[in-house]
């Protein structure tokens, strides 16, 4: 009896799984985001909540990131038995990899060739040709103070709240060279007494940590289903500006000094298919169209599957 109840809900579950994926619809996503250049500027003094614990879908640093591993470095790698037996000169090698980005990330991020998502696929990232938004992005070009940050097409499947995955979304500059992650300037630092300057032993071997980069548009971008469609926006902007600054001898003198400004847009909106929907803030823009699309199971099987960008 009891095996005939397991088998019952074994049954069931796959049932239920293989509904679920027959169900699982598809869309085509399109986003364009854009900076307001010479707008006064509107900085939000707190980082916002609206932020996603889930690790987001990258599919950008795949097509720069370069990861520079032991092998390009002449290092043979570990395997499994040299962990056990050398577990020091293993970590000292992976210590000795690192990823490198480019200062800087072009606006319109693509495929280099046609994509179409697979029975089973992940995001699947689209190539520029599969774009919809050109005549409209060369419009808005031309109005005064317009700076393009990104422009990119993918299809997904939408999911609801709770199982959605964010995006990730980022371009334009890196910043690290000039700023640290608290806006400051990176060769800014306080004017100390010598009393004031700890002793250190100059003689100890510290390897310098590779700055992560800050760029210009750094973020997340969440879709989901419940019923309709709604989307979550976290994103930064990084603009490059100055801040005031009192003295520390007088602090009723001030001085302008280099500065990062991190502006956020963060809102959630609930949006329709096919239509395409504007995300407005003082000193960017997001232009966003969730299209209907042939869903995965319906094409046709002759027609060859290009790799995708699958889900971590």
């Amino acid at each position: 009896m009891l095996k005939k109840s397991l088998l019952l809900v074994t049954t069931l579950a796959s049932l239920s799984g293989a509904a679920w994926a027959d169900n699982e619809r598809w869309f085509e996503v399109e986003v364009y985001l854009f900076e307001r250049q010479g707008s006064q500027l509107e900085e939000t003094l707190a980082s916002p909540g609206n932020r996603h614990t889930r690790q987001p879908i990258d599919m950008i640093s795949p097509l720069f990131a370069t990861d520079i591993t032991g092998a390009s470095l002449g290092l043979e790698g570990c395997n499994a038995q040299q962990w056990l037996e050398t577990p020091e000169e293993c970590d000292k090698q992976l210590q000795q990899a690192q990823v490198t980005h480019p200062s800087q990330i072009p606006a319109t991020i693509g495929a280099p060739t046609p994509q179409y998502a697979p029975l089973g696929a992940g995001t699947v990232l689209l190539a520029d040709s599969q774009s919809q938004f050109g005549a409209m992005i060369d419009t808005l070009k031309r109005e005064a103070g317009h700076k393009s940050l990104l422009h990119m097409t993918w299809q997904q499947s939408m999911l609801p709240r709770h199982q959605a995955k964010p995006v990730r979304l980022y371009g334009g500059e890196d910043y690290s060279d000039r700023f640290n992650e608290d806006g400051y300037a990176v060769n800014a630092a306080p004017q100390l007494d010598n009393s004031d300057i700890p002793q250190f032993n100059f003689d100890l071997n510290f390897e310098e940590k590779q700055a992560e980069p800050i760029w210009a548009l750094d973020g997340t971008l969440n879709i989901y289903l419940n019923h309709y469609l709604y989307v979550e926006t976290a994103l930064t902007l990084h603009r490059a500006g100055s801040k005031i600054q009192p003295q520390p001898e007088d602090e009723t003198l001030v001085s302008q000094i280099p500065y990062l400004h991190n502006i956020y847009m963060t809102q959630n909106k609930r949006v329709k298919s096919d239509e395409i929907h504007y995300f407005d803030h003082p000193n960017m823009g997001m232009i966003l169209q969730i299209r209907k699309m042939e869903q995965p199971g319906e094409r046709p099987t002759e027609v060859s599957q290009p790799s995708v960008i699958p889900q971590n």
